[in-house]
């Protein structure tokens, strides 16, 4: 009986000391599930949509303790207030002081964006909107659209959408409007509780956040005539529910005429050009090459010094493709100044005037090491050759780092695998500095470009070192092939037709006024887009807009799909534009 009980008592000792144990462990707490729920609102004093609202306060209660973001940038109100409301949390709650003396018989809306987010991990209550009314009734008329990049078509966010009722042309210059919302990342905007009327609509990147179109680097778009608001998709479906006609085709029909919605509005946000000719810089580049930029392809340039006299000779002028860009190289011998300043003209304007060195000067001139030979300045050379590889199809171009004054051609020799070549070279440009060799390259060849020491002489009596530049050109098999069959709806009308990489650089740019097959051989196997600009004023380039002329920027159209072309292999694409 002693042995039982002692058994017994044994056992119990052990669950004990057991039990014991396990409770001084300590254990690490899971934690719970991570919260991701954002603040929910409980109450609205006033109520949410209130009509005949009177007060000069509104208190927001959530159910948990919150925080504003931002508050500048993401509350939008609309129509917009004069004075700025105060925003304040009182503990869940966010009490909003009005400060400000409402419009008779108008609905305001209040849009938070992502303002509002709880504190511990920071879950945004997204667009929540607080709407009252100062009439009888809240207004609920809708507009929704897209804004898009007039030149590439694509999404603009936080883009401003504003509404007038006054509907003069400078309006947006002079007022701010009645109703505002913005876009978001997809370009998309809805302008909610209008009253029914019609309005002008306006886009804005609004540099200085004052609803007004007052600066030169803002960008705008607008519709080419008024519009008006829509009844909502919601109250549709409650109209036909609570009229039991629920019907399939009533039912899609109102779904693809409300996602229409969407397209019928869709603004194209451009930057409109200031068309006085400006010079934009001026600058020394190297000793004896000046720089100047403009704003716009020029028609005359003059450049004329006044600090001192020169002979006509004392530049050479080289203008970029553009005409935008004008290189003047001096004649050294005949500048007896560090210094000349200039008087810069187009077309008999006179656009500024500038001070500029003609060479750059070095303050300190480090002495040279033992065996280190003093570095002496050489004309050289830039080719069309890339990483030793040459498109056979191609012409070689070679661009001198100065104007040339001497050369001799003859010299230049083309050496093919162990042939020795004699192409035809000649200067492609006024100022000699850009000459083309030419020779019809075999496939899967090895080259050599070669230039004797000497055999050129520029205008600062510098000559060029030996240079031997070594390229293979590719074989057929190595590219791919385009054909665009193209249509155009309304012959005619002037179209730019580009090829562009995914970066969309232009690398084959044809003008075109009716359908036609475009072949694109010899492509890089690659990604590539198509582009179509079309153009109005027959210029041959794309134009911007301009507001007061009601002139809308001209249309660009991309083909649907990414085009991918692959070594020796043919791709056929239809387009209809």
């Amino acid at each position: 009986m002693k042995l039982k009980n002692f058994i017994l008592h044994l056992i119990v000792y052990i669950y004990i000391f057991i039990f014991i144990t396990n409770c001084a462990n300590p254990v690490a707490p899971t934690g719970g599930k991570k919260d991701v729920t954002p603040p929910k609102v409980l109450k609205c004093e006033p109520a949410n949509r209130s009509n005949n609202f009177d007060k000069n306060k509104i208190t927001i209660r959530f159910d948990e303790f919150f925080k504003l973001n931002d508050v500048k940038t993401q509350v939008i109100i609309s129509p917009p207030f004069e004075n700025n409301p105060d925003f304040k949390i009182r503990g869940k709650s966010l009490v909003i002081d009005l400060n400000e003396r409402l419009k008779q018989n108008t609905t305001y809306t209040i849009f938070f964006g992502n303002a509002i987010a709880d504190i511990n991990e920071g879950n945004k209550l997204s667009n929540f909107q607080y709407v009252f009314s100062t009439g009888k009734t809240v207004d609920s008329l809708v507009i929704k659209g897209r804004v898009l990049n007039a030149f590439n078509r694509k999404p603009e966010k936080e883009v401003l959408v504003m509404l007038y009722v006054n509907t003069y042309d400078s309006v947006s210059f002079k007022e701010i409007p009645f109703y505002i919302s913005k876009t978001n990342k997809k370009g998309e905007f809805e302008l909610n509780n209008l009253r029914d009327c019609s309005y002008k609509i306006f886009a804005l990147k609004d540099a200085n956040d004052n609803y007004i179109y007052d600066l030169p680097n803002e960008d705008i778009a607008f519709a080419d005539s008024l519009i008006n608001p829509q009844i909502p998709f919601s109250m549709k479906i409650d109209t036909i529910t609570r009229d039991s006609i629920v019907r399939d085709s009533i039912i899609r029909d109102s779904i693809i005429n409300d996602s229409l919605s969407y397209c019928n509005n869709i603004l194209f946000l451009f930057h409109e050009i200031d068309s006085t000719q400006r010079l934009v810089k001026a600058y020394l580049i190297q000793n004896g090459e000046l720089g100047f930029i403009f704003k716009f392809p020029t028609k005359d340039v003059k450049i004329k010094p006044l600090n001192c006299e020169l002979n006509p000779d004392w530049k050479i002028d080289e203008f970029n493709a553009a005409k935008d860009t004008l290189f003047c190289w001096l004649n050294l011998n005949n500048i007896h100044k560090d210094s000349i300043l200039l008087e810069i003209s187009d077309n008999a304007v006179v656009l500024d005037t500038t001070e500029l060195p003609v060479v750059v000067i070095k303050p300190f001139q480090r002495k040279l090491k033992k065996k280190e030979k003093k570095k002496i300045m050489r004309l050289t050379f830039k080719s069309n050759v890339k990483n030793n590889s040459f498109d056979f199809f191609k012409t070689l171009k070679v661009i001198c780092s100065h104007p040339v004054k001497e050369y001799d051609f003859s010299k230049i020799l083309l050496i093919e695998e162990e042939d020795t070549l004699k192409p035809d070279i000649f200067f492609i440009d006024s100022v000699k500095r850009k000459f083309d060799i030419c020779h019809k390259l075999k496939e899967n060849t090895n080259y050599k470009l070669f230039f004797p020491d000497s055999i050129f002489t520029d205008i600062f009596n510098l000559s060029n070192d030996t240079t031997k530049i070594d390229f293979k050109t590719k074989s057929e098999e190595d590219y791919g092939k385009l054909i665009l069959d193209l249509k155009l709806e309304k012959p005619g009308e002037n179209y730019i037709i580009q090829l562009l990489n995914v970066k969309e650089d232009v690398l084959n740019e044809k003008f075109v006024t009716k359908s036609q097959i475009i072949k694109y051989e010899y492509l890089k196997p690659g990604k590539y887009l198509i582009k179509a600009i079309l153009d109005k004023n027959h210029n041959n380039r794309w134009d911007t807009g301009e507001y007061l002329k009601k002139i809308q920027p001209e249309r660009c159209f991309y083909f649907s799909k990414t085009v991918e072309v692959r070594a020796n292999w043919d791709i056929e694409e239809e387009w209809k534009i």
